[in-house]
């Protein structure tokens, strides 16, 4: 800066002084000017006020001095070129630091939410995962970031339905899933039954994709389904061919000979069980003076 307000001394007494005209060299200010008062904002003004001042007491440095109405001009153009300059630097850096403020907030949600997220650029690679992704998937950040595909952590048999979907999602967003199943390729070998949401970044061709672990929940819905077929199974063995009731009581005649309520049959032999009531039928003919009478 101080080697430009002297080659902005040398322009002014050079022209003012030695070619007697003031066109062309006062658009040199205009570089320190607008540099002064992007770095520093209002103090910048001080570099106007000295170029300024540089302009209309050139004269004085050749012992005579005529203050022009160009010149007066100019630095007031000086001036307003400097408050437009200081007034757009301001609103820049506040513009930045709220960007930056954002990215910060948004940062850390993506790195605290209990989801495993991670950002996926145009071609598959990976941007950006968080911490429960590494967790997840076994990953570090590093060896993945900007290195990897995401079709590099998807298990062999998924790969080509998830890359078709990438693909379609920039093309036909509306016929593409944003929620689907696949497994994920873990970095020790394993594989995880995955439940993933994913979406585009507004005004960005990248993704943002949030994976839900699901796999201790599709086994025990496989253990559960295993469980009510043996059940039935069993059901069916228990109950099948003829069983012996009272055609009065209902009691059934168990293995022991012993005559026991169909309620305690069924128990024993299943996990059902049983609340009482009475049909509306039992109610007429054991409570009839319970019946409003119409």
């Amino acid at each position: 800066m101080l080697m430009l307000l002297i080659a902005a001394g040398i322009l002014t007494y050079f022209f003012k002084n030695i070619l007697g005209t003031g066109i062309l060299f006062t658009h040199f200010f205009y570089v320190p000017i607008i540099m002064a008062c992007v770095w520093w904002k209002k103090r910048g003004l001080i570099i106007t006020v000295l170029l300024a001042l540089f302009l209309m007491l050139a004269q004085y440095l050749h012992g005579t001095y005529s203050l022009t109405v160009n010149d007066t001009l100019r630095a007031t153009m000086l001036f307003v070129v400097s408050i437009i300059t200081v007034a757009l630097s301001e609103q820049l850096t506040a513009a930045r630091g709220a960007l930056s403020a954002s990215e910060e907030k948004y940062r850390t949600i993506f790195e605290n939410t209990g989801t495993a997220m991670v950002i996926i650029a145009e071609d598959t690679t990976i941007l950006l995962v968080n911490r429960e992704f590494e967790r997840l998937s076994g990953f570090r950040n590093a060896l993945i970031k900007n290195k990897k595909s995401i079709l590099d952590v998807v298990d062999i048999s998924d790969r080509k339905r998830v890359e078709s979907y990438h693909r379609r999602r920039r093309n036909h967003p509306e016929d593409t899933p944003t929620n689907y199943e696949f497994k994920l390729a873990t970095r020790d070998g394993g594989r995880r039954d995955i439940f993933v949401t994913v979406d585009l970044i507004r005004g960005s061709t990248a993704a943002v994709a949030s994976l839900l672990d699901i796999t201790e929940m599709k086994q025990a819905l496989a253990s559960q389904r295993i469980l009510k077929e043996q059940l039935a199974e069993a059901l069916e063995k228990v109950l099948s061919g003829f069983i012996p009731i009272c055609a009065h009581c209902k009691k059934i005649r168990d293995g022991n000979e012993k005559w026991v309520p169909i309620e305690s049959f069924l128990k024993d032999r299943t996990q059902a069980d049983f609340s009482h009531g009475i049909c509306p039928d039992c109610v007429k003919l054991l409570y009839p003076d319970f019946i409003p009478k119409s």
